[in-house]
């Protein structure tokens, strides 16, 4: 199949999505392509991926890849089944989802993450956008798999990533734990566990992540035992979160919610939003299921990655996204000094002070040609961070006090032109 008979559904810095329609069968598809080659090891361990995939397709919950492979042009695709919609529309068009299909949607998940795990897969990147909905309005669960997020680095929503991905790169079973909770949060909410300002930069909401845990869940009619779940899925550390997928699968099937008879795994889930809200829903949710392909969003393939320019670093001001006026969310000055940087060859301390005693930390290291790097540093103000000989480096310390961020100026070693 030609590009020019593709639908483009959108593009992101990792991955393009497009739509169509196979001449044998009549089946409309979704192509996620990437913008270059994979190499054989990557190839390898994608196929093992798939076959461990493959071995779940009973389940009925993941979305498996029917095919892989390289095109014409080098970059690599793959296609998989066209959805209609995803957790993340959903919820942004109908608002929090009932009670009973916050619970029914996360025992699938778990169940699927449960049987993924046990196959030997992780997923790596649980958020809104790759939960999605077939026309019958049953869940599934898209993007399994570490090979292509490791050849082609990515993360689509900070408030969705463990702290320890953030930090060093960590995605395992208990990194997928910390997503399904994420993911139950949204759906009971309709926002992330990261309370996000206007204006506020992806740095930003990494401290945020990596300096405190998520706002209760404040909802009506919430099961005694869901909120406390959903919050230990969330710790910060590890070792805090339940043992296993298989057992949140079991304490979420166990938790009463408001339907008569719970659904079986898979069963489509028709009435969407607050359980007052769902009369008005019905029937506008039926019809967003039967959508043509030309209204499907994307299937988790948009990412957006942190990017260094390859001469000129740049670390954003705490103030606003690129581009914007929006101001600082500052109410009392608080100034916070980095001093020059000193540098010992493989490794570069930093120290730094603040007017605010009560502030927790971060290091973002930006090295030239290499992604960057977020340190977090908890109340400490020096940090000894390690770095390649002969490498330029810039280095900027984010602070936060809970409700304010801060940031001081950005500082380089070795010549580096650091741009804020």
């Amino acid at each position: 199949m030609e590009d020019d008979e593709l639908v483009p559904l959108g593009e992101g810095p990792s991955a393009t999505v497009l739509a169509g329609m196979d001449e044998m069968t009549g089946e409309a598809f979704a192509l996620k392509v990437y913008p270059g080659r994979v190499d054989r090891r990557t190839r390898g361990e994608l196929e093992k991926e798939l076959s461990a995939l493959d071995s779940l397709s009973e389940l009925g919950t993941v979305l498996i890849p029917a095919e892989a492979k390289e095109l014409p042009d080098g970059r690599f695709a793959v296609r998989m089944e066209l959805c209609t919609q995803s957790l993340a529309e959903l919820v942004g068009t109908f608002g929090p989802l009932s009670i009973q299909d916050v619970l029914s949607l996360g025992e699938a998940l778990a169940t699927t993450l449960a049987a993924a795990h046990q196959a030997g897969v992780v997923h790596g990147g649980m958020t809104p956008g790759n939960v999605l909905f077939r026309a019958s309005g049953a869940p599934v669960m898209a993007d399994f798999g570490l090979a292509l997020r490791q050849s082609f680095p990515g993360d689509s929503d900070v408030g969705f990533l463990a702290p320890e991905t953030i930090t060093d790169g960590t995605r395992d079973e208990r990194t997928d734990l910390y997503g399904l909770g994420a993911l139950l949060y949204f759906a009971l909410t309709g926002r992330s566990p990261v309370r996000e300002e206007p204006g506020d930069t992806v740095d930003e909401l990494t401290l945020r992540v990596l300096s405190g845990q998520a706002a209760p869940i404040d909802r009506p009619g919430l099961p005694a035992g869901l909120g406390p779940l959903v919050a230990s899925l969330l710790a910060r550390d590890p070792g805090a979160r339940p043992i296993d997928a298989t057992l949140v699968a079991t304490r979420l099937g166990a938790t009463p919610g408001t339907a008569a008879t719970p659904r079986p795994l898979g069963a489509p889930i028709l009435d969407y939003g607050p359980e007052h809200a769902k009369s008005r829903r019905r029937g506008k949710t039926r019809l967003i299921a039967g959508v043509a392909a030309g209204a499907v969003v994307l299937a988790a393939a948009v990412v957006f990655v942190l990017q260094n320019r390859p001469r000129e670093l740049s670390v954003p001001p705490a103030s606003a996204d690129a581009g914007s006026s929006a101001p600082a969310t500052t109410v009392n000055p608080v100034r916070l000094d980095l001093a020059d940087p000193v540098d010992h060859g493989k490794y570069v301390q930093l120290s730094w002070r603040s007017t605010e005693s009560t502030l927790h930390y971060a290091v973002i290291v930006a090295g030239v040609d290499l992604p960057r790097k977020t340190h977090y540093v908890e109340s400490g103000t020096a940090y000894r961070v390690d770095v390649e000989p002969g490498r330029q480096y810039c280095f900027v310390v984010q602070a936060t006090d809970g409700v304010h961020s801060y940031e001081s100026e950005s500082k380089g070693v070795r010549g580096a032109r650091c741009v804020r």
